[in-house]
């Protein structure tokens, strides 16, 4: 009987134990703030933003933040920007994640949102004296670093396309100036071409650019741009016949991309890291929340990339990120 008497009691004391723990645990969750975080990309829903929302999740998951990550039905669109950011004001979003599609027109609506909850801006800036964190590489350098490698790889009196892309936000602007200061110190000629925006026209004028074998090397600052080339001159590569020996250089980073790299028929990238942007655009915002020390702007590390050094540990790192 003693026995028995020994088991129950220590069943109820298992009993009240668990149950103390229950109410500890559920209590310290009550105590957990989650914050509402809002990201507002400046473009459709496209593998060129994946791993900057990888980084975005990660900081989300370790930080308690439900994140929304919005994005538009047109590239680069200042009208729906504006259209969001007043919306989420409206539902009381505790700080926005944005990349401004314009650097002049979403200034001063930005400017007035941060006084009331704290931006974050991320891969591109606006014009503004107010001190708003900013997440994003050195783009005049990350320019520079592509112009330096076009040059070391044999180009010195050669004839240079920039295929022009969208001047309105802060990050192609730079890249621009940094690639063209930087090819401007050597005895290399460029010109800045128009192509149309939409793929099949854009991948057609490319073609043609190519087949007319009248340059040396093509440039472009925007992924889809950089895809259509290096998929042009496979192309003609593999399909008429022609041995084409226009390289080709650029930003941007997709699957297609690197396998184009791969092939060779992408000469090199110059990219940033962009895990590293989504995860510290999401750090900032959390520390503005809990009046944590704030730098007000953050410079990522950017990298150049060939087919050289792409399977290096360190750039497969920045190509392939592991989110825990």
């Amino acid at each position: 009987m003693k026995i028995r008497r020994k088991y129950i009691f220590l069943i109820l004391f298992i009993m009240v134990l668990a149950s103390s723990l229950l109410l500890i645990k559920e209590g310290s969750k009550k105590n957990v703030t989650i914050y509402d975080v809002a990201v507002i990309i400046r473009g459709k829903n496209s593998e060129e933003w994946s791993i900057m929302k990888a980084g975005m999740d990660q900081a989300s998951s370790e930080m308690n933040v439900n994140l929304r990550f919005i994005t538009l039905l047109e590239e680069n669109s200042v009208e729906e920007q504006i259209e969001i950011l007043e919306r989420e004001m409206s539902t009381g979003t505790d700080a926005i994640l944005i990349s401004p599609a314009d650097y002049k027109e979403m200034s001063k609506l930005i400017e007035n949102i941060n006084k009331k909850i704290p931006i974050v801006l991320f891969e591109s800036n606006i014009d503004t004296k107010q001190d708003i964190s900013y997440i994003s590489c050195d783009n005049y350098k990350l320019g520079q670093q592509l112009a330096e490698e076009v040059v070391q790889n044999g180009n010195t009196r050669n004839n240079i396309v920039i295929v022009e892309s969208s001047l309105t936000y802060s990050s192609i602007q730079e890249r621009y100036a940094g690639f063209i200061d930087e090819i401007s110190k050597s005895k290399n000629t460029y010109e800045i071409v128009e192509f149309p925006s939409d793929e099949s026209n854009l991948y057609n004028n490319i073609r043609s650019l190519m087949e007319d074998n009248k340059v040396d090397v093509i440039v472009a600052f925007e992924a889809n741009t950089l895809e259509s080339i290096g998929k042009a001159k496979k192309y003609i590569i593999n399909n008429l016949n022609v041995p084409s020996n226009i390289e080709v250089y650029g930003t941007g980073r997709t699957s297609t991309i690197i396998s184009l790299i791969e092939e060779k028929m992408i000469n090199a990238i110059a990219i940033q890291n962009e895990f590293n942007v989504g995860y510290l655009s999401v750090k900032t915002a959390i520390n503005k929340l809990e009046n944590k020390k704030n730098d007000s702007k953050i410079n990522i590390t950017s990298t150049l990339i060939n087919s050289r050094n792409m399977y290096s540990e360190e750039n497969q790192k920045i190509l392939f990120p592991i989110v825990r």
